[in-house]
């Protein structure tokens, strides 16, 4: 999931990240997204158990910028409990992170592509990363060779964009 700041203060009504004021919850893009493609995705799962990460962002407790990270902020337990767990874990992302930048795919890329790797010999698993970003990729050369290098191992990458950009 992209945090990077050209989405938007998350408290702006405008922002792509905007959660609502108030108690009011606000179905934003990325919740949109999450929601589509997870419901779909989620039956192929046997324990819809999804690992989940951000990009982009300041992350707690030192606020250092990273372009790999779980947003359940445990790197020891990524892990979602289906569409409901991947969407209460990004809620409590999105208020904990400082949106940043840039708008890096590699490192992710490359995270997930460890996972195909190491699994490659179990026909059972395969490996879909849904990236869902709203901006232009700023390592697009890394990005493209991340791809090629992944691209006999056991996974699929779905980009989504969001917002008008």
């Amino acid at each position: 999931i992209d945090f990077t700041g050209s989405n938007g203060r998350p408290d702006d009504p405008n922002s792509l990240h905007y959660l609502g004021r108030d108690g009011s919850v606000a179905e934003n893009q990325y919740i949109q997204t999450i929601q589509a493609v997870g419901s779909i995705v989620q039956d192929y799962d046997y324990d819809k158990m999804f690992p989940c990460l951000g990009f982009g962002a300041r992350i707690p407790p030192q606020m250092e910028v990273s372009h790999e990270f779980s947003i359940t902020f445990d790197p020891a337990n990524p892990f979602c409990a289906g569409v409901e767990g991947i969407l209460a874990a990004y809620r409590r992302c999105v208020k904990a992170v400082q949106l940043y930048g840039p708008t890096n795919f590699s490192p992710v890329i490359q995270h997930v592509a460890r996972f195909a790797e190491a699994y490659r010999s179990m026909p059972s698993n395969y490996f879909i990363l849904l990236i869902i970003t709203d901006g232009i990729i700023t390592d697009l050369e890394e990005t493209v060779r991340s791809i090629v290098r992944a691209g006999d191992l056991p996974m699929s990458i779905i980009i989504v964009g969001v917002g008008e950009e």
